[in-house]
Order: structure tokens, then C-alpha cells, then sequence
């Protein structure tokens, strides 16, 4: 399988989102509020652009589908306000796509992030999640992300406990 990046169709992207974010629901795992999920919620001076699909070809002659989103971001005023600009990558809104599970996407996620990142001089990738899902913190350190500090988060109108967490490489 050959997998490529594109942050220049945000459509896509949200849809995505979108679908994941019901399979969730669905699977009595809420954790974005699907109706939040919107380019007027998620596009911003510093997520617009940074908004990714990857895409999967599984060399069949069928085109390339989405198997997974997520947003790659320089700024987070929001989640990292105490973190200047441009000296870290942060990742938010990651979602697989379920024909992908159990392909070990998310480590080439993180190994496309941490290319970016090294484009740019920086040396940091950190991502924060619901302190509440301890299976999901156990993914996130599976792959060497540490675990730093909880704070409480406001975003699009609910408040949550977040597990922050950082890879140095």
C-alpha cells in the first residue's frame, strides 16, 4: 500500500471526520460532537492549510481513497498557549477510518509529522487527548508519547479533562 498527504482538500477532510466522529457515536464512544465538526469550527488562521488527508493506494487500479485525517498545526493558542509559535508541531482531530483499522497508520502519521517538523527546524510533536480514555492514552504512549500534564479544556461549548502529551525526537 502507498500512502500520500494532501492538505488542500478540506472537504474531504471534514467528511472524514464526520464519519469517524458517527462511528463513534454509534459505538457508544463519543468524542467529538459530530455536529461540530465544520469548516466554520475547524478552519482558522492556524489549522487552514494544515488540515491533512492521507491517502491510501492499495495498487488495485482503483484511485487512491482517505484512510485517515488529521490536523498538523505550528500555533495552538487554545490547547498550547504557554508554547511559541513554530517550535512545535501539534497534532489535533486525528481520525482512522475503519476499512484502515489495524494497519499501523498512525505510525506513519507521526513519521510524516516528524518530517514536517524537521523542515522546519523543530524538534517537538505533541498532542493532548480526553483524560477520561485510558485506551486511547495507552495508544498515544505505545507510539513514545509522554505523558505531561492534565488541564481542564473548553472547546465548542463543552469542557473536558485533557491528557497532554509530547514526543521529542
Amino acid at each position: 500500500m502507498t500512502l500520500s498527504f494532501r492538505n488542500d482538500q478540506p472537504e474531504v477532510a471534514i467528511n472524514v471526520l464526520r464519519e469517524v466522529g458517527q462511528w463513534l457515536v454509534d459505538n457508544d464512544r463519543e468524542l467529538w460532537n459530530v455536529d461540530e465538526l465544520t469548516a466554520e469550527n475547524l478552519l482558522d488562521e492556524y489549522t487552514t492549510n494544515n488540515l491533512y488527508v492521507m491517502y491510501a493506494d492499495q495498487n488495485s487500479g482503483v484511485e487512491p481513497e482517505p484512510a485517515a485525517v488529521f490536523i498538523l498545526q505550528w500555533e495552538d493558542p487554545l490547547y498550547w498557549p504557554e508554547v511559541p509559535a513554530n517550535t512545535s508541531g501539534f497534532i489535533h482531530k486525528l481520525a482512522i477510518r475503519r476499512p484502515f483499522k489495524g494497519q499501523n497508520l498512525f505510525a506513519e502519521i507521526i513519521n510524516f509529522c516528524r518530517e514536517e517538523c524537521l523542515k522546519r527546524g523543530i524538534k517537538t510533536l505533541q498532542l493532548e487527548t480526553d483524560a477520561t480514555r485510558p485506551k486511547l492514552m495507552q495508544f498515544y504512549e505505545r507510539y513514545g508519547f509522554q505523558s505531561t500534564y492534565q488541564r481542564v479544556v473548553h472547546e465548542f461549548g463543552q469542557s473536558f479533562l485533557c491528557q497532554f502529551y509530547i514526543l521529542t525526537f
